[in-house]
């Protein structure tokens, strides 16, 4: 739990937070260096993050597409891209920082949500 606090507790400064340009060669390097094949699941997983008033959230969603580089989440938090997030694997109990990559489509007041990890996890996802 001390991550979750640390992370809902430690304010995002302005200054870390990538520039537009950062945001586009994040995805480029994203995109580039996928960690396996992309899997269909739906996994059940808690989000702890900060929206974009830096308000503190968590929600429960789920993964819908993953790999050891990342996933793809839904959320109805707003969030934005070089944000990070903390992941809860509701069914093994892992935990993981990420960060948003990108945002997709919205339906429903929810939004698909491109997350990758710093390093490959594979183990993540496992049930």
């Amino acid at each position: 739990m001390s991550k979750i606090w640390n992370l809902l507790h430690e304010p995002e400064a302005p200054a870390n937070m990538p520039s537009e340009r950062d945001d586009v060669a994040t995805i480029a390097r994203a995109v580039e260096r996928r960690h396996g094949e992309r899997q269909w699941v739906y996994l059940p997983v808690l989000v702890y993050g900060r929206t974009i008033e830096s308000e503190p959230f968590h929600e429960g969603t789920e993964a819908l597409r993953v790999n050891a580089g990342g996933g793809l989440i839904t959320l109805t938090s707003p969030v934005r891209c070089g944000q990070r997030l903390l992941l809860i694997n509701k069914v093994n109990q892992k935990e993981h920082e990420c960060l948003v990559v990108a945002e997709r489509s919205k339906y429903l007041e929810r939004t698909a949500v491109i997350i990758c990890f710093q390093e490959p996890a594979a183990d993540f996802w496992s049930k």
